[in-house]
């Protein structure tokens, strides 16, 4: 639990999410998820609750009650998957059991701390290494697709994929050919709403314990 001085947060997992979802609903009768579907909100403002991103978010004016009904605090599979310009992390999940994971670190980015494919988009070509970099990053897309494209032919498709890709990189993505097994605007697809550091399997750990937790903001 933690404090500002004006509001307090109370941090919880998905094991005590009916729980949170009940006292909710019993202090702030008649609330309903806001217009994106990503929290609880109370008539007045005075609260607000959070469910785990793991989990289905609720549906739009959705009352806490609802919600509560029908979400499964079980999370089904899922994919959570990094991508930076120095590296990718990602994992395949069924429910808590990890089943899959690959981190990748390639030789892309310039000295001063810029991709090399940005790099050219803005700049050109430059006159050293580049053709390393770009080979590197060519192959660093084609190896993340590769894995991706196993996973869901020998593990099956995952309910959820959790992305935190840069617009650009997304793009890139997509442009290798074959592609992922998703594109962007697939249902399945949910952007990950945190703050993510370079990719290692260390911070693809921390991503996926902070998607497994919701929190209630209280005055």
């Amino acid at each position: 639990m933690s404090s500002d001085g004006k509001r307090r947060t109370i941090g919880f997992g998905l094991e005590d999410l009916q729980e949170q979802l009940l006292a909710f609903a019993e202090r702030w009768p008649g609330s309903v998820a806001d217009d994106r579907g990503r929290a609880f909100v109370a008539a007045a403002g005075e609260g607000r609750l959070v469910p785990p991103v793991l989990l289905a978010p609720p549906r739009p004016g959705e009352s806490v009650e609802d919600y509560a009904g029908r979400v499964d605090v079980e999370p089904g599979s899922h994919v959570v998957l990094l991508v930076r310009a120095a590296g990718a992390a990602f994992g395949y999940w069924n429910g808590h059991e990890l089943l899959g994971h690959k981190a990748i670190r390639k030789y892309v980015v310039r000295g001063r701390g810029k991709a090399q494919p940005t790099h050219l988009a803005k700049k050109g070509k430059s006159r050293y290494g580049s053709r390393l970099r770009l080979q590197n990053w060519q192959r660093m897309l084609v190896e993340i697709n590769e894995r991706l494209r196993s996973w869901w032919s020998d593990l099956g498709v995952p309910d959820r994929v959790f992305t935190s890709i840069p617009v650009r990189v997304f793009a890139d993505l997509c442009a290798v050919d074959p592609g992922p097994p998703f594109v962007k605007r697939d249902p399945i697809v949910t952007r990950i709403p945190l703050h993510v550091h370079r990719p290692d399997h260390e911070e693809l750990m921390r991503v996926h314990r902070l998607l497994a937790n919701g929190r209630v903001d209280l005055p």
